[in-house]
């Protein structure tokens, strides 16, 4: 699943929440939320390294010229 789909599943999870569920639903979709959000946490800051280093390599070529 990337980036778009597990945003697009937090706001699913978050719209069934606040359903009429039980105590034990309501948990579970809070784990699932969780986890989901970890990972989107991850991948934001993979990128975000990974744009720090291109953002280098630019103002290195500007630089040379």
């Amino acid at each position: 699943m990337n980036l778009e789909e597990k945003i697009a599943k937090l706001n699913e999870l978050a719209d069934k929440i606040e359903d009429d569920v039980t105590l034990d639903e309501a948990l579970k979709i809070f784990d699932e939320s969780v986890r989901l959000a970890n990972e989107c946490m991850v991948t934001l800051n993979d990128c975000k390294g990974k744009l720090a280093v291109l953002q280098e390599k630019v103002r290195n070529l500007i630089d040379e010229n």
